[in-house]
């Protein structure tokens, strides 16, 4: 890794503890586009942000990294009470692709959100495909 990309993913990784949610966010979704898998940590643990936009940034770029450390977190967030960071845990469960995901997923489909319930059956569609090869 180049010292200028070590740099910059040094300060993102300090950005997800800046007291301005749209900073956090920001950085979250900057960690998603560098794809260093030293950011899977933090990002998880940005999964627990008190505002739901950094929560919903972080499952989506936690999907892009397809590691399997962030299952169970992305689980957890399948009960959150804001409906746009369900669909972007699934999108994350999505994303990793493991067979754990299926039956969060499946209660997914009856969510009380139209839009959870169709992201939860094309991330169900996406994982269960994944399982076949």
């Amino acid at each position: 890794m180049v010292e200028s990309e070590r740099r910059d993913l040094d300060y993102l990784i300090k950005e997800l503890e800046n007291g301005d949610w749209i900073r956090r966010e920001d950085a979250v979704e900057l960690l998603a586009e560098l794809a260093d898998p030293r950011a899977v940590d933090p990002l998880i643990k940005a999964l627990n942000d008190e505002d739901s936009h950094v929560r919903e940034a972080a499952a989506l770029s936690l999907a892009v990294y397809e590691d399997t450390k962030a299952i169970e977190p992305l689980i957890e967030l399948m009960k959150d009470r804001k409906a746009s960071v369900r669909y972007a845990a699934a999108i994350g469960l999505s994303g990793v692709g493991d067979k754990r995901a299926i039956e969060p997923l499946e209660k997914a489909l009856k969510d009380e959100s139209q839009v959870v319930r169709k992201v939860a059956q094309l991330a169900l569609n996406s994982v269960k495909g994944r399982q076949k090869i």
